[in-house]
Formats: C-alpha cells, sequence, structure tokens
C-alpha cells in the first residue's frame, strides 16, 4: 500500500467512523454520525427515496455503516481492488500461454502428474483466453491520492448494499476531509466506465458468494443421513466427522474442476464457522 499522508479533517472522520462501527445496530440509529448524514440538506434526497424508505431504518444504516467502513478502509488499507488495465490481463494471457507450452514440451518422465490432469489444464486455458472476470479498463490509471482513494471505496461500499452509486451522497461525505470538492471532481474518478466497473465487481463478488454458500450446502445435504423413521437411531456424529464426510464425497466426484471448486468452497466455508474435519476419518 502507498503511503499517503492523512489530513486532519479525515483523522477526525476516522476516529468517529470507528466509533460508529463499534456500536450496535439500534446504538448506530441513534448516533450523531447516522443522524449528521441522515439529515444532511445535501444528501437528504438519497434517503428519501422511495425504495430506501421502504425498508425503513434498516437500510439507512447499513448505507451509513458502509460510509463508515471506506473511512477506516482508506486509512488502514488504501486503494480498493480495481478492474484490471489491458495491458495486466495480457500480461497473464502470455504468461499461461508460455506455461502451457513448456509444460506441452516437457517429458511425462519426470513432469508431476498433476500437470497434466483437467483440474490443473482447464483453469489454465481460461488464464490463456479470459483471466478476468471483469472488463479490463482501457484508460491509464489515475495518480493514487487519498482524495481519490475514498471516492473509489465509497463507491464500492454504497454499490453493494443498494446497487447504487449516488454522486451527490459521494461528493458530500468527501467533501467533509476536503471541502473544495465538487459534484464534478468526483465525476472525473468515477467516470461512466469506472461506474460499470464497480458493479461488474461487486456483481462478480456476489456471485461468487452465492456459489459458495450454494456448494457448501449441497456438500452438507449429501452428506446428511436420513433418520429411519421405523426405527430411530441416534445420529451421534460430531460436525467435524459430518464435515470429514461431506469433503469426501465431493473429492469423489468424476469431475475434478468440480471436486476442486466444491471442497474449496466447504472447507472455506467450514473454517468460517470453526470447524475443522476430523484428521482421524481423513
Amino acid at each position: 500500500m502507498t503511503a499517503l499522508t492523512t489530513n486532519s479533517h479525515l483523522a477526525l472522520m476516522y476516529e468517529q467512523a470507528s466509533a460508529f462501527l463499534n456500536l450496535d445496530q439500534a446504538a448506530r440509529a441513534q448516533s450523531d454520525w447516522f443522524r449528521s448524514f441522515r439529515d444532511d440538506k445535501d444528501v437528504r434526497s438519497f434517503f428519501k427515496k422511495k425504495k430506501v424508505l421502504a425498508k425503513g431504518t434498516s437500510l439507512q444504516v447499513t448505507v451509513i455503516s458502509q460510509i463508515a467502513r471506506a473511512v477506516v478502509d482508506c486509512i488502514e488499507e488504501g486503494e480498493p481492488d480495481l478492474a484490471p488495465t489491458g495491458s495486466e490481463v495480457r500480461d497473464i494471457m502470455k504468461s499461461a500461454t508460455d506455461l502451457a507450452t513448456k509444460l506441452t514440451a516437457a517429458p511425462s518422465s519426470w513432469l508431476t502428474p498433476g500437470a497434466r490432469t483437467r483440474g490443473f489444464q482447464e483453469p489454465l486455458r481460461t488464464l490463456q483466453t479470459m483471466p478476468s472476470i471483469v472488463p479490463a479498463r482501457t484508460a491509464g490509471r489515475l495518480p493514487m491520492t487519498q482524495r481519490r482513494t475514498l471516492i473509489l471505496r465509497l463507491a464500492h461500499a454504497i454499490c453493494e448494499v443498494c446497487d447504487e452509486i449516488p454522486i451527490r451522497l459521494i461528493t458530500a461525505v468527501v467533501a467533509r476531509a476536503w471541502e473544495e470538492t465538487l459534484e464534478r471532481q468526483v465525476y472525473e474518478v468515477l467516470t461512466a466506465a469506472e461506474r460499470d466497473s464497480i458493479r461488474a465487481l461487486v456483481e462478480s463478488k456476489r456471485r461468487n458468494q452465492a456459489d459458495s454458500e450454494n456448494t457448501a450446502h449441497l456438500a452438507i445435504s449429501r452428506a446428511s443421513v436420513p433418520r429411519n423413521r421405523t426405527s430411530p437411531v441416534p445420529d451421534t456424529r460430531t460436525d467435524a466427522q459430518r464435515l470429514t464426510q461431506a469433503l469426501e464425497i465431493v473429492s469423489g466426484f468424476a469431475d475434478e474442476t468440480a471436486a476442486i471448486v466444491l471442497h474449496d468452497a466447504l472447507s472455506t466455508a467450514a473454517a468460517e464457522l470453526g470447524i475443522e474435519p476430523n484428521s482421524a476419518d481423513e
């Protein structure tokens, strides 16, 4: 991450945002931070939109929580993930093609067998033709400044929860740290192409998350043992044993790529819940 000097206004926002995020949902709705945005004359129209009002205070708190996270992330993590440039995509395609060529030429007498499996070759072919899940950016990247970083983080964060990139709201937030900020300057960062890229990244993130959750639920369902209605027998397996059996099922799929993806998704979901497979059963 590139080190950037934080101005005093942004430093104060960081302190306020951090304190806000430490509150529970109910306390956030009663906080000064929440009211300062909801009642701001420059952004009041956003929170009075029909689809925002339809979800009550809950969505308002969620949006303002995303604003707080964007401020914190701007200070702690810097620039968000962006769509790649065309050059970055081409570099990966070339590297993948070069690797595929070398693997084809390598003698099977010493090359690890895994390099010729479908589970390895199919992702490698994808990297040769379409390595990016979102369209590449055609324009060069603008010089990174902390204001630009905050604008991008706000756009990502707000789009994730309401499928919008509200320029006026973003401008009002950024102006709290840089008073001279105008909507025109925000549009210079959030061009039409940049907004399309952000929406594509958000949608891709949602799909990946949904796919991971679906595959995990599917594997767990397959591992479940139905109760015997005529002679019920208690299922004494631990969660670790159930997880182990689920992993064994997906690992045995005929489609090696599916096996790898499902195994990884299930393992990741289980790890997030603090469940580990039974090592004695693996």
